[in-house]
């Protein structure tokens, strides 16, 4: 699943590419991806004559902001792509559910084989109408992140986005400290922190010199600062790297081009081969149905 470094590298490609264009027409062909909606008819009726203001992201989620104050939502899911293209005659991917027909031309298609992601249409809740936000998220130094999701209330309840929302290491050692969880399934809570996944909690806990299994409540001032100085530079480096394109090949930036962090992974992945630091093979198990790879001895 895209997780933010891939999310981020979308918003980046989508806001060069729709900002200030219109959106003509709007096809869907597979319903199942305008689930929130009643019908594709009505999702398209909130999109088509659109002008694109600006495009944001929070956690996994895409934000396009409408001019007429609306907010057209994305989510990948596991294998959504968002792919440009010049017009209707190049040739469509298979599993491609929507199409977005623009202004200067030119499409936006989101193809998705597994069609777990989706769209969505928000619209601004009435001004007298408070939204609540999550309690994590309030924690932030940036209006930004809750400004968002005010605006859009369907995503209320994100906890702390690492990057939106620039939270210092001491709020960040009050969350950690406000419960016992163990710290992957803590870094991968979204009502906790937004937009981190399998590979990233993986590699930030590589780099910060944590086990997957400490309980958070049980770190010492400077394990806290590590793992939050970790967290910022392990996504800031894979943003650069344009995200992790796995063995699978499913993300893919606007233009269909593979990121490149993989090649960075210190764990994820390495089953059995050395670690980086000290040589001993890296060691995989597997926690809530999901692989966790880590170097039993870097890691504490």
């Amino acid at each position: 699943m895209p997780e933010l470094p891939e999310v981020e590298t979308v918003r980046a490609g989508l806001a060069r590419e729709l900002t200030g264009r219109k959106i003509r027409a709007v096809a869907v062909t597979n319903g199942r991806v305008v689930r929130r909606h009643a019908s594709a008819k009505e999702f398209r009726a909130l999109v088509e004559g659109r002008t694109v203001k600006g495009v944001a992201r929070l956690g996994k989620y895409l934000v396009v902001t409408l001019d007429d104050g609306g907010h057209l939502v994305i989510h990948l899911g596991m294998s959504g792509q968002l792919l440009k293209a010049r017009g209707p005659k190049d040739p469509k991917p298979k599993h491609t559910h929507v199409v977005f027909t623009l202004s200067p031309p030119g499409e936006l298609r989101y193809v998705d084989p597994r069609t777990f992601g989706e769209l969505f249409v928000s619209t601004p809740p009435p001004e007298d109408v408070e939204v609540e936000v999550s309690k994590f998220a309030r924690l932030a130094m940036s209006q930004d992140g809750l400004t968002l999701r005010r605006a859009v209330p369907e995503l209320a309840h994100l906890g702390v986005d690492p990057l939106v929302d620039q939270i210092g290491w001491d709020r960040f050692a009050a969350i950690l400290k406000s419960r016992s969880t163990p710290l992957k399934a803590l870094l991968t809570d979204q009502d906790i922190i937004t937009g981190i996944g399998n590979i990233y909690s993986d590699e930030i806990l590589f780099t910060a010199g944590l086990r997957y299994d400490r309980p958070s409540d049980s770190l010492s001032t400077v394990e806290i600062r590590r793992l939050h100085r970790a967290i910022t530079e392990v996504l800031g480096e894979a943003i650069k790297a344009g995200g992790s394109t796995l063995a699978d090949e499913q993300f893919v930036d606007l233009e269909g081009r593979p990121g490149t962090y993989q090649e960075s992974h210190q764990v994820y992945g390495r089953e059995g081969q050395p670690c980086p630091q000290c040589r001993r093979p890296i060691e995989r198990v597997v926690v809530r149905q999901r692989a966790t790879y880590f170097c039993p001895n870097c890691q504490g």
